[in-house]
């Protein structure tokens, strides 16, 4: 799989988009347990954001990746020292689907690896603004792509 990325404003599914240009969202992270099973962001050198439902004990993060099931030479694989979903994330609602990874050491910043552009305290998008969402997935509805 290689990386995709869609533009939602009032969808919940993700299915459609487009393979993104290789290492252009250089905050994306791969969370590992032998295969990809979820996608997080790299939020400083050392903390990594990423959904509860995805939790795992101890988790390989994979950082610089584009396509997931080739070593590109761009990668830095991490391990996880600490895995912390939120307290009140109820799995059967989703509610409070929000999940913080702790690197076992910091992230290398260079021009495959950054962190995550956030905006500013009290800066926040308005309701109904466009967002991009990206992660490793189909682009067809189907699967065959």
């Amino acid at each position: 799989l290689r990386f995709t990325v869609v533009a939602l404003a009032y969808s919940i599914d993700i299915v459609g988009g487009y393979e993104c240009a290789a290492h252009s969202l250089p905050y994306i992270a791969s969370l590992n347990i032998g295969y990809h099973i979820c996608g997080g962001s790299l939020i400083t050198t050392w903390w990594v954001l990423s959904a509860a439902h995805c939790y795992k004990s101890s988790v390989e993060v994979r950082l610089g990746e584009h396509n997931i099931h080739v070593y590109e030479g761009t990668e830095q694989f991490i391990s996880s020292s600490i895995v912390i979903q939120h307290p009140d994330y109820n799995d059967a609602t989703y509610d409070n689907d929000i999940m913080l990874i702790k690197l076992s050491s910091a992230a290398i910043l260079n021009e495959y690896v950054s962190t995550v552009p956030l905006p500013s305290p009290c800066n926040f998008p308005s309701a109904g603004t466009w967002c991009l969402v990206a992660g490793w997935g189909n682009t067809l509805s189907s699967g065959s792509k």
